[in-house]
């Protein structure tokens, strides 16, 4: 078990977050923003006091910015939901802060404060209102100047759920503000009756010359008496909404948005991420785009939403989500921001967000190919936002009274009792060599797996008391599916890199990972990186990215990157889907394999099931008939075989169901090219090529599967991770086999021949028929050549066969 011991059966972890300002508390605190120039931070509790303290872990004191708890109605999910400095805070005329929030009701009281009820076209109103309010702040002292406030906008709240809140400036100084549809569905379809189910983008500076007065205004040409819109703010004069005849609110950037709770800006790339907490199906995280309609109540996400409600405005289409998170993992969504902190780097450029209330799991999400990974669950319960600091480094914000802050941090594993050097595992009795110990059985891909150039070593070890005669000793086989190890069981791998162009057998030792699986089912991985002086190896806690000097053919030295990844990176494709392994699979062992310690060749399937490590039995007339992976250097195996298995190796593991990938199609073996859905998949993520689809069979120029594949860029490449050089042998194969591809769903039209009669005295009338031909309705011409030298052009033709004689006719289509 656990390689003799060397491993802990189950691994210290560590949680991806701690208590942050330890000193300080705060009651449901919402919203967590720097102060613009200065190092300190501002945190907005949902009762409407808004705290502000020096950006020190070790601070004690928190200080009154403002207290609207008098008029903020804490309203079911209401409360003070936005918060923002003017981004020029601290020169004259800007020392403004920004807030969003729900009052009380009528009577003054935090009413409704229970789930009152959704629907299509109605909800209640209770006398609360949703304000956006302008109050300044003295820049010294950061205390708010009494009678200073300036309402912005504000709209009857309905129902009880559904407030938006997200609010931040954007690049370009507007400020930007989510609505949600107010329990109302179709009103996020209604940008002429009100201001939900949107993000408004507002010029708070007034800015004539790019912004103008706003057109439309409440209550002056809609809404109630009570109701104000156009007050201290503009319309930028290239929002995508605008009317001047005022028909429509020019404030909106994007509607058919349903409860976008939290938005939040990129810091590196300005664009605006949103949390958008969905209905019956699932959560979303959706990218902002000017002028987009996000389906909402028509859609949900890609999906259908509420039948019958309403239509989409101005029959405008659907932008989907970035990312769906299904019910099983997510119940409301908390959107965060993308990290940009240097803490952290296997998060970098990752959106982080969270669910509310049952699982409590933080997310880090993909922001390209929308992927998604789990990096544990907040065991404190309840988050309700995020927050970031100047330095890039992310907060996490709970529901509660007298609740502390929270800081992600690396969600690495907790290293302790875990060898620190490889020499200490003992999976090695020579470590020059390479001799493993006994229990390490080898095995060998018919292909390995892409990794930029290395060449691999691979070996397992399953647990046994001498002999694998139980199920807890036994790999469960699967002919075409994944194999399911027991627990305690280790799969080894080890890396040597070619380090001289002009001779590739001269190798470097780079690293040595390890597989192990717990006592709770799930697989942890460790990696060791090896010294320069090639003796040890060390165990590598966080990942890396490490100068390998390579010789070149010259002479000269060049330097190709090696990554070492994190645990969370690995679990990212080693997850609950393929059950924690790749390599092992039945299509990818069954071949020949010559064990050095005895010096015989067999094929690796029969050898595992003899030794009782499968728990099926295998002998060699069952193997011919397995679905088989072909070598890319077979010279026996077609084109179609290679590249489809090629596929199948180095992507597949993602590009399958099941692992939350949004991309559209099924890239495993056993799939004909057409059940794998890449004829037929929609393009979620363009790269810019004129004409592009997943797959354009006959033109890989405009394929992105062979774009992705043979791309370094970050943004664009395939596999996203621990890619650095590019596998020139395999995009050849790809670029080939793409090119040579027939698109079965657009075959040429086959001609088929009837007549009547076929013989018969001179002269004889015959009756031809085309019309049966395959793929009738895409014939656009005939052509007959009778045979004796009478030719037609009709699709049914009748001639006449003047002189005896066998004549052969063809027909052309």
């Amino acid at each position: 078990m656990y390689l003799n011991g060397a491993f802990p059966s189950v691994p210290g972890t560590q949680d991806p977050y701690q208590a942050a300002f330890e000193n300080l508390t705060f009651d449901s605190p919402l919203n967590f923003s720097m102060v613009p120039n200065q190092n300190k931070i501002v945190v907005g509790q949902r009762d409407g006091k808004v705290y502000w303290f020096n950006n020190d872990q070790a601070t004690t004191t928190k200080n009154l910015l403002v207290d609207l708890s008098a008029v903020v109605g804490v309203v079911w999910d209401g409360g003070f939901l936005g918060l923002s400095a003017h981004p020029n805070f601290g020169t004259a005329g800007n020392n403004y802060f920004f807030a969003y929030y729900s009052t009380e009701d009528s009577n003054s009281q935090d009413f409704p404060d229970y789930f009152t009820g959704m629907s299509c076209n109605s909800a209640g109103n209770w006398g609360n209102f949703l304000v956006l309010e302008r109050f300044e702040v003295n820049p010294a002292n950061l205390t708010h100047i009494p009678g200073s406030s300036e309402i912005l906008l504000k709209r009857r709240m309905y129902g009880g759920t559904h407030r938006g809140g997200g609010m931040e400036f954007g690049d370009d100084g507007f400020l930007y503000l989510t609505t949600g549809d107010n329990s109302i569905y179709k009103n996020s379809q209604d940008i002429i009756n009100n201001f939900d189910g949107g993000v408004l983008r507002l010029d708070v500076d007034k800015d004539p010359s790019r912004s103008h007065q706003p057109i439309r205004t409440m209550p002056d040409d809609h809404g109630f008496q009570d109701e104000i819109s156009g007050n201290e703010y503009w319309i930028p004069n290239d929002n995508p909404f605008l009317s001047p005849g005022g028909s429509n609110f020019e404030e909106y950037y994007t509607l058919g948005h349903r409860n976008p709770h939290r938005m939040a800006k990129d810091k590196l790339t300005g664009t605006f991420y949103i949390g958008e907490v969905g209905g019956n199906k699932h959560e979303e995280i959706n990218v902002l785009s000017k002028g987009k309609n996000y389906g909402w109540p028509v859609f949900e996400g890609n999906g259908a939403g509420e039948t019958g409600c309403t239509n989409m405005y101005n029959n405008m289409a659907n932008e989907g989500p970035l990312v769906e998170f299904p019910r099983s993992e997510a119940n409301t969504i908390i959107g965060g921001y993308v990290y940009r902190g240097n803490d952290i780097p296997e998060l970098y450029g990752k959106y982080i967000c969270a669910d509310y209330g049952i699982g409590e799991e933080i997310w880090s999400v993909d922001t390209q190919s929308g992927n998604y990974e789990l990096l544990g669950n907040f065991s404190p319960s309840n988050i309700i936002s995020f927050g970031q600091d100047d330095n890039g480094e992310i907060y996490i914000l709970k529901l509660g009274n007298n609740v502390t802050l929270y800081k992600l941090v690396s969600p690495e594993l907790g290293y302790s009792g875990i060898p620190q050097n490889l020499s200490e595992t003992g999976a090695f009795t020579n470590l020059q060599s390479l001799s493993v110990t006994d229990g390490l059985i080898p095995f060998e891909l018919i292909d390995p797996f892409w990794s930029d150039g290395a060449l691999k070593k691979r070996w397992m070890a399953i647990p046994n008391d001498g002999s694998h005669n139980t199920a807890s000793e036994k790999v469960i086989f699967s002919e075409n599916g994944v194999w399911e190890f027991p627990v305690g069981s280790v799969l080894v791998k080890h890396f040597d890199l070619p380090i001289n162009d002009a001779n590739p057998s001269i190798t470097r030792k780079i690293e040595t990972r390890f597989s192990v699986k717990d006592q709770n089912g799930e697989f942890y991985f460790l990696t060791y990186n090896w010294n320069n002086a090639q003796t040890d190896a060390t165990l590598q806690e966080v990942s890396l990215d490490e100068p390998i000097a390579i010789t070149t053919v010259g002479g000269g030295t060049r330097y190709q990157n090696w990554h070492f990844p994190s645990n969370s990176e690995c679990v990212s494709c080693h997850n609950n889907n393929s059950k924690g392994t790749l390599g092992p699979r039945t299509r990818y062992l069954n071949k020949d394999y010559t064990y050095s310690k005895t010096n015989i060749t067999a094929n690796q399937l029969v050898t595992l099931s003899y030794l009782g490590i499968l728990d099926q039995n295998i002998n060699d007339s069952q193997t011919p008939n397995f679905l088989t992976h072909k070598s890319i250097d077979d010279p026996s195996a077609s084109i179609d075989d290679k590249a489809r298995s090629y596929l199948d190796l180095n992507c597949a593991y993602c590009h399958r169901p099941g692992t939350g990938n949004r991309a559209e199609f099924d890239l495993r073996l056993i799939n004909t090219l057409e059940e794998t859905g890449l004829l037929t998949a929609g393009t979620l993520t363009p790269i810019g090529i004129e004409g592009e689809t997943i797959l354009v069979p006959g033109d890989a120029s405009k394929s992105i599967l062979y774009h992705r594949t043979n791309s370094l860029d970050p943004n664009i490449m395939m596999p996203p991770l621990a890619k650095g050089v590019v596998d020139d042998v395999g995009v050849a194969l790809i670029e080939e086999w793409i090119n040579q591809l027939v698109d079965p769903n657009n075959q040429p039209p086959v001609a088929v021949i009837s007549a009547s009669p076929l013989s018969g005295e001179a002269p004889l009338e015959v009756t031809f028929t085309g019309s049966n031909s395959t793929d009738d309705t895409g014939v656009v011409s005939y052509f007959w050549d009778f045979g004796d030298g009478a030719y037609s052009m009709a699709t049914n033709p009748v001639h006449i066969y003047k002189t005896t004689g066998e004549f052969v006719v063809e027909l052309s289509v």
